[in-house]
């Protein structure tokens, strides 16, 4: 780990009030606030968008300069990251919790940030097994790691169990900010339909750098990602080198976002509160949300073949096993979704297990929750001891369409 940086990580953009706590999210007949407005976020990608000549711009945290198109998956893949992490400082999360810190990297001339959380106890004399978790989509990008109460504390409400229950399994646990959220660079990037694309370069460059964290055991590498961010993992996954720095063993999706670029603009447009007329305005709300993507890439400085860089048509080149898990009732992302990874994936030939967790909660709460953290670390423990190979014994259409509980 290099020594701490003399200047101090940039404060995050103030805001008139704190969003929403997001573990205020719940189910019923309305839909959460933080989906409600989610239609916004992502349209306001495209309002954020401007050409540039020659599109060489770099964002900054200001959201103001233009976006450039983001790399497809074949370009990450080729591309070679020489990531250094900083430490930046220690971080309070209480006696019982892990040891936790910020440190910060630099990627596309945007400043980056991610919690690390330490397992406390003795170091393994290989260090310990690294789980960088990716979080799904916040509502004010610049707010993600605040509490309900203002303070910022990584990773927030909402995911505040993530870096506590697998640390507590032993896991060494890194969850990145993403570009534009909290106190990281690149504001421009944060919002709309391709952000996902665009973290998965966030997180490959990470992955780069964890050899800079001493705990770290660099052979053990594993990912995590809820909602939008298993778009992150799978997306990451795929573009990973086969001579990448760490070892990738296997990877966990919860909720994961789905379907094609399209498919998740017109869903996500039409989600939310029930309109007054359904039957002229759902169709309305996907087709508009189309048309903001559309102009999403139309603003884009530089070209993008979104065409040559969908996941599914590629996922006969994943290396690693994947565990999917999705509530059969989730409003947010449909199970469909996680079902179509799984099948795409067996079909392909890949060890897939699919879980269809009987509730509605888009992410897990309570006993289900630590029941789907414990299959995780089963899982990754498996992967760990050789038990599991990236590829199925044979291939052919699955059996079931997963175990149910």
């Amino acid at each position: 780990m290099q020594a701490h940086r003399p200047s101090p990580a940039p404060a995050p953009a103030p805001a008139p009030a704190p969003a929403p706590a997001q573990a205020r999210r719940s189910r019923g007949a309305r839909a959460p606030s933080w989906q409600r407005s989610l239609l916004g976020t992502l349209l306001a990608g495209a309002a954020s968008c401007a050409v540039a000549a020659g599109g060489t711009a770099i964002a900054t945290g200001d959201g103001a300069a233009p976006r450039v198109a983001p790399q497809r998956i074949d370009q990450l893949r080729r591309r070679v990251f020489t990531t250094r992490l900083v430490f930046e400082r220690e971080l309070d999360a209480g006696a019982a919790g892990p040891r936790t810190r910020l440190v910060s990297w630099e990627l596309d001339g945007l400043r980056q940030y991610a919690l690390v959380a330490v397992p406390r106890g003795p170091r393994p004399p290989g260090g310990f097994p690294v789980l960088v978790a990716n979080h799904g989509t916040h509502p004010d990008p610049p707010r993600y790691g605040f509490t309900a109460a203002g303070v910022d504390a990584r990773p927030g409400d909402y995911y505040r169990a993530v870096p506590v229950l697998y640390a507590a399994a032993g896991f060494l646990v890194v969850m990145p900010d993403y570009r534009g959220h909290n106190a990281s660079q690149g504001a421009a990037y944060a919002r709309g339909h391709l952000a996902p694309a665009y973290f998965a370069a966030d997180v490959l460059s990470l992955l780069a750098g964890l050899r800079d964290l001493p705990e770290a055991d660099t052979g053990n590498v594993f990912l995590w990602g809820h909602s939008l961010g298993g778009e992150v993992t799978l997306r990451t996954l795929l573009a990973l080198p086969r001579d990448a720095a760490v070892r990738v063993r296997a990877a966990a999706l919860w909720s994961t976002v789905g379907g094609s670029l399209w498919e998740r603009a017109a869903y996500f447009g039409r989600s939310g509160a029930l309109p007054v007329d359904p039957e002229r305005e759902l169709g309305a709300r996907s087709l508009a949300a189309v048309d903001a993507l559309r102009g999403e890439l139309t603003a884009l400085a530089t070209p993008y073949d979104w065409r040559a860089d969908e996941t599914l048509p590629r996922i006969d080149t994943l290396d690693v096993p994947l565990l999917l898990q999705h509530g059969l009732g989730d409003r947010t992302t449909p199970y469909e979704w996680s079902e179509r990874v799984a099948v795409a994936a067996r079909l392909a030939g890949q060890a897939v297990q699919l879980v269809a967790v009987p509730t509605a909660e888009h992410f897990f709460a309570g006993a289900e929750r630590e029941r789907a953290v414990a299959r995780d670390v089963a899982f990754f423990r498996a992967a760990m001891q050789g038990v599991m190979q990236a590829r199925a014994p044979a291939r052919g259409a699955p059996s079931r369409g997963g175990d149910r509980e």
